[in-house]
């Protein structure tokens, strides 16, 4: 995608003549970029209370444009990248030890679709989450909105949201990488 941004600059303060120039900026497909939390009605009626919330965007290259976001929520949480992975693992080990209920393969499991969006999540005694997935037509948008449940689900989530915003951007440039390679 391309954003061109024209400014006119006066040549001289005597003259009411301007000087046109353009800058062409680049926006790279697969950059993620932060983005508002997009309003839809899955992500409105996901959660009773949205304790906290984030969303990133990518840009998609033109072969993309057209996959399901069925496929784009398989391709952002599934396979995630070597280093996702290894965070997995030790958040498992960590919450075994704090009494918090381990999460499982069902943490991605289909809450609800519509044509652009899928939702995505799980409800346990410590939080809920959900994760969106919204195709828009130059890209792709994953949201996180978190219910935080008690004490326990206060002390996890201070820990997971700072790492939360490295891991999602890693897993959607990866995704838009895995798409954009041609079958």
């Amino acid at each position: 995608m391309t954003t061109t941004l024209i400014h006119h600059h006066p040549t001289s303060t005597r003259t009411a003549r301007a000087r046109r120039t353009t800058a062409t900026v680049r926006v790279r497909p697969g950059n993620v970029a932060t983005v508002p939390l997009p309003s839809t009605p899955l992500l409105a009626c996901a959660l009773l209370r949205v304790d906290w919330s984030d969303a990133y965007a990518a840009a998609l290259p033109r072969g993309v444009r057209d996959h399901p976001p069925e496929a784009w929520a398989e391709a952002v949480f599934h396979g995630p990248p070597f280093f996702v992975r290894a965070l997995f693992v030790a958040r498992e080990a960590l919450v075994r030890l704090s009494g918090i209920e381990a999460g499982d393969r069902h943490a991605f499991d289909l809450v609800a679709r519509s044509p652009h969006e899928v939702l995505l999540g799980i409800t346990q005694r410590h939080l809920g989450f959900r994760a969106s997935v919204l195709v828009q037509p130059d890209r792709v948008v994953v949201s996180t909105i978190v219910e935080i449940r008690n004490r326990r689900g206060r002390a996890y989530f201070a820990l997971v949201r700072r790492i939360h915003p490295w891991v999602v951007r890693s897993m959607l440039a990866r995704a838009v990488q895995k798409l954009a390679v041609p079958a």
